[in-house]
């Protein structure tokens, strides 16, 4: 169901770059999560995709570009029509199985992995699945779920 509203744009940077609209607290309130959000929809009948992000004061701001901007007929400092839906950027990662194995014998590892975003586990995954020699991959998998389980979330930490 598209949350409907009306918001005005406002820049940090006197109309340079990116602008914003911030949502109403009662369409933010609608969306899936308080942190990030994926969206898409229409601002004046444009469609776009982007994102909202926490304003810190219990809303979102929708971050706007230019293309948007002249799509939607708007400028800054002028109340536009928004029609929006989470849109999903989840990624579809592929654990290779040597770790789906490795995690199903270590809980601590494992409560790890659920709490990592996809984007870690795609990183986590690449890593080991980027192993040249069997050896280098089995290593990298034990190597994986020790530092899983003490709390690592990437490769890079």
């Amino acid at each position: 169901m598209p949350i409907e509203f009306r918001a005005t744009l406002w820049s940090p940077m006197e109309g340079k770059g990116w602008t914003f609209a911030t949502m109403p607290k009662s369409a933010s309130e609608k969306l899936p999560a308080r942190g990030r959000v994926a969206i898409k929809g229409t601002i004046n009948g444009f469609s776009f995709r982007t994102s909202a992000f926490p304003d810190g004061k219990g809303s979102h701001n929708i971050q706007i570009n230019g293309g948007m901007r002249e799509g939607g007929k708007v400028t800054v400092g002028k109340t536009a029509s928004f029609s929006i839906e989470p849109a999903s950027d989840a990624m579809k990662v592929e654990v290779p199985a040597d770790l789906q194995a490795a995690l199903k014998k270590s809980a601590k590892a494992s409560a790890q992995w659920e709490s990592i975003t996809d984007k870690a586990r795609a990183e986590w995954a690449g890593w080991i699945t980027s192993a040249k020699r069997e050896e280098t991959r089995a290593s990298r998998v034990a190597k994986a779920i020790e530092r899983l389980g003490k709390g690592d979330k990437r490769p890079s930490d």
